[in-house]
């Protein structure tokens, strides 16, 4: 299993190199034609607003990876994010900053998020899923160096 999730987080950030090589891409970047489900657009605004729901919406205790995670935190999987640990999440200005959104359908039930530094060194990951008719958080992989 481990190495699945290691596999999964190599092919979604051997990705970050096809992005910048669109002058014209925006910082806000929604794969393909791809549409985002039903209801996510304002689960997503009010994750980012409401503490509270940004909690309720979260599986705890929830699978990831730490802030500026080592190798060995990679390898060994056995980190998980905890309610009492959590920071609240805001959304990023990705007009004001230097990072960059991509933002991928899986299908009508599951999104795959990676915000990306535009250097291209640093990223996070992030799965949201329908569980019970809610969107929640089910994977949140901390800002880390990404492989070159």
């Amino acid at each position: 299993m481990k190495y699945i999730t290691l596999l999964f987080l190599l092919f979604l950030f051997s990705c970050k190199n096809d992005s910048h090589s669109h002058s014209h891409a925006s910082a806000e970047e929604t794969s393909a034609s791809a549409v985002l489900p039903e209801g996510f657009a304002d689960f997503y605004q009010k994750f980012h607003s409401d503490s509270l729901y940004q909690v309720e919406h979260i599986v705890f205790p929830l699978e990831g990876l730490p802030d500026h995670a080592d190798s060995l935190a990679i390898v060994n999987e056995d980190f998980r994010w905890q309610a009492e640990d959590w920071q609240m999440q805001r959304q990023f200005d990705f007009e004001m900053s230097e990072f960059r959104r991509h933002i991928v359908p899986v299908n009508d039930m599951m999104v795959l998020e990676r915000i990306v530094h535009q250097s291209g060194e640093f990223g996070m990951v992030r799965r949201f899923a329908l569980l019970g008719g809610e969107w929640h958080l089910i994977y949140y992989a901390g800002m880390n160096r990404l492989a070159k």
